[in-house]
């Protein structure tokens, strides 16, 4: 049998430098993970939750946490939360104590990158999540299930069963407290882990290790599928457009992973082929936003982008930077008429370009500028009395723009 010591140190030793937050319930598995992580030198923090769910059992679970954690010397970190009240609103209890969990996994992983979260989770905890997820129609990301380690969330007990973890804790007298709810087959799970799993390993005694063989295959095909993908999904977060033929050539779980880097629920695959071959122009609703067929590309519109409010700033310099920035102009302000002001182009506006005599219409600017249908009805112009000075984003007016030997520059940013 593998010594699951042995195989800790080897397996994360490079994380001894960082700061290893174990979620620990009470349970063998997560004790045992926090106490040997201590013993073996890592930098751990023992956090736990008490949902009040379960009356004097919640509290007595934190105060064992809290016990052993002086024992071993390690800090310890709780959380109350009171779930009741949030359940009288309805919704599904172990989703709700889940997203409790994770939103503070998140919060303590975005407050440093060398923080890490560790899971007690185990072999059999894996095997019954390829069924629950089978029996929710689950594509090739969900029966890839749990990951060894993702965004700083590690399980260094995954390559063991919980008979060898119970094993270790008896021999190194380890204790630790039992849910009594695990016996209730009144969540799926515990019906799977209490009745169904049993009868079929009855039946089938090396069904665990089958299930284990199909989801590190699942877990190769969605790594596959996840670096085919994200330059996809990069080049949309970046431009805010996807090329359409990109999007046909994909199969229906690289769109599922398409939709899921970019936050975006699988039920949006069959708006999004249609959206695809539908006419230039028409829309679906993309998260708070739109996302538009444009001809050749599908563009996402912000919904701010329907009402562009801008926002700008003035201020008096001194003197013209040596580099520019895309969002700042500078103008002499003796050369302008009024106040400045913001407002989205009209037909018939025109703009004095820097390098040409005479004016140019600022609908031909855009032309040139080859926008979508889209970007052209979302271009602002910044102007005061008399003269545009800007097409933001596209050109600037020769009329007012400031130069070295301007005696009062003001510098303008767009926000």
């Amino acid at each position: 049998m593998l010594d699951i010591s042995t195989h800790i140190a080897n397996k994360w030793g490079h994380l001894k430098g960082k700061t290893i937050y174990v979620s620990c319930s009470a349970g063998v598995d997560s004790t045992v993970l926090a106490i040997l992580l201590k013993r073996l030198g890592f930098k751990v923090i023992v956090i736990h939750i008490n949902y009040q769910l379960r009356g004097k059992d919640s509290d007595l679970d934190a105060l064992f946490v809290k016990s052993f954690c002086g024992r071993e010397r390690i800090t310890c970190l709780q959380k109350t939360v009171c779930l009741q009240n949030q359940l009288e609103d309805g919704g599904n209890l172990q989703e709700i104590a889940r997203n409790e969990r994770y939103d503070w996994f998140k919060h303590i992983i975005y407050s440093n990158p060398n923080n890490y979260i560790a899971l007690g989770h185990h072999q059999d905890d894996q095997v019954e999540t390829f069924f629950l997820n089978i029996g929710r129609k689950a594509g090739i990301m969900g029966l890839s299930c749990m990951l060894k380690e993702h965004n700083n969330i590690i399980r260094p007990l995954l390559d063991f069963s919980r008979a060898e973890i119970i094993e270790l804790a008896k021999a190194d007298k380890i204790d630790w407290r039992e849910d009594k709810t695990n016996a209730s087959n009144k969540y799926r799970r515990n019906l799977l882990r209490n009745i169904v799993l049993p009868e079929i390993k009855s039946e089938i005694p090396s069904i665990d290790k089958s299930v284990l063989t199909l989801i590190q295959y699942f877990q190769k095909k969605q790594e596959e599928i996840m670096e085919k993908i994200t330059p996809l999904t990069q080049g949309f977060i970046q431009r805010g457009l996807i090329e359409i033929e990109s999007l046909k050539k994909l199969n229906n779980f690289e769109s599922i992973e398409f939709l899921r880097q970019l936050n975006q629920p699988a039920k949006y695959i069959s708006e999004l082929l249609k959206l695809c071959k539908a006419q230039k122009g028409k829309k679906i609703k993309w998260g708070d936003n739109w996302l538009i067929n444009e001809g050749d590309v599908l563009l996402e519109q912000k919904e701010s982008q329907q009402n562009r409010n801008l926002k700008f700033t003035v201020e008096q310099v001194g003197s013209l930077p040596n580099d520019f920035d895309k969002n700042v102009i500078y103008l002499d302000k003796d050369k302008i008429s009024g106040a400045l002001q913001l407002r989205p182009w009209n037909i018939g506006d025109r703009i004095f370009l820097i390098g040409m005599k005479g004016s140019k219409l600022v609908s031909d600017v855009i032309s040139d500028a080859k926008l979508t249908t889209t970007q052209k009805k979302s271009v602002i112009i910044l102007h005061d009395n008399n003269e545009i000075h800007w097409c933001i984003g596209l050109t600037i007016g020769r009329k007012s723009i400031a130069r070295a030997s301007s005696k009062n520059i003001i510098k303008v940013t767009i926000s």
